[in-house]
């Protein structure tokens, strides 16, 4: 996401979207009511005839709609503003937002809601994974919205060599690198059989390896744990998040008082400045009237980190199952 300007006074935020990211971030944070102006195609009869024409739109916002992992935000509402010789003000339109438009959003801006959209920005590293053995792959892409798993396949055991697999493994994993073009690849795995694959994948990309006890999505949990994964794909929130919620179930487990869960013990936590760190669901604040995103804007104001839970991290039913929101606090309340 480029941020390309910030009008404080007429509360309008533009960007450009760069990744599948981007669209999942603002699928988040639109709200109904809330206007957008972009670029868009619209069927308008012009003499006996329709067609499709270009043209930009401001659009009142009622909904919006975002597959994970795919590449197009769908978004609904009236047209408020648009050239008049088209007469379509004051109907119902689509904005289809893909990689590389623009779109301009003007809203009440939280300080919340800023600072993931500045935060977000600066991240640039992407990284792509492996969990290996000498019979089996799984690659995944760790995303603001989940691990999404690019490949989880089995393997026949080498009949004379294990660089014959280690040969097959690799070419399965730059295949996706081809398409993703990650800033770095970790291989992990059970053994000395990924330093084989990591060799042959080394003349092309920057190779990490690491060690796990077990193959397969096991060994992904293992590895989504470690200060590594920080390092390497830096503010990534799943490995964050994964963490965090770690460290909340230690807590928990120990009886401390340094912890809090379900809406109302956070949001009186978040009312006095307790809070540090908040996990919430995704899923509670996307497309749902409701005052979760209140609580998130206060623990911000007051210099506590939020932290999204998508659907596809490994905390995400341990968060459910606390409420849907957990909170690591600076002092006991």
């Amino acid at each position: 996401m480029r941020i390309l300007e910030f009008n404080e006074k007429q509360d309008s935020l533009t960007i450009h979207v760069e990744n599948e990211d981007d669209l999942w971030l603002l699928y988040t944070m639109l709200k109904k009511d809330d206007e957008v102006v972009a670029k868009t195609l619209r069927d308008v009869s012009i003499g006996d005839n329709s067609r499709r024409v270009p043209m930009i739109i401001r659009l009142k916002v009622e909904r919006k709609e975002f597959q994970e992992f795919t590449t197009r935000l769908r978004i609904h509402g009236i047209v408020l503003d648009a050239p008049e010789r088209y007469s379509v003000k004051g109907s119902h339109h689509t904005i289809n937002l893909d990689i590389g438009d623009d779109i301009t959003i003007i809203r009440k801006w939280e300080k919340y809601d800023l600072d993931k959209i500045y935060k977000h920005a600066q991240k640039k590293s992407r990284i792509l994974i492996s969990i290996i053995d000498i019979d089996e792959c799984l690659v995944v892409i760790p995303m603001e919205q989940g691990i999404k798993i690019l490949c989880e396949k089995s393997f026949n055991e080498p009949e004379e060599s294990l660089l014959e697999n280690a040969k097959i493994i690799a070419d399965e994993i730059e295949s996706y690198a081809k398409t993703y073009s990650p800033d770095a690849i970790l291989i992990a795995g059970p053994g000395f059989f990924k330093q084989d694959v990591a060799k042959l994948l080394s003349k092309k990309y920057k190779v990490y390896t690491d060690d796990v006890n077990s193959p397969g999505r096991t060994g992904l949990n293992e590895v989504m744990k470690r200060d590594l994964i920080d390092q390497l794909i830096r503010d990534y929130e799943i490995s964050e998040g994964t963490r965090a919620m770690d460290k909340f179930m230690e807590m928990l487990a120990k009886g401390s008082r340094n912890i809090a869960y379900g809406k109302e013990e956070v949001r009186k936590a978040a009312e006095i400045g307790a809070i540090d760190t908040v996990l919430v669901l995704a899923e509670l604040i996307i497309g749902q009237e409701n005052d979760y995103p209140t609580i998130l804007n206060e623990v911000s104001e007051k210099g506590g980190k939020v932290i999204l839970v998508p659907r596809d991290s490994p905390s995400y039913y341990q968060v459910k199952n606390m409420g849907g929101i957990v909170a690591l606090l600076r002092f006991p309340i």
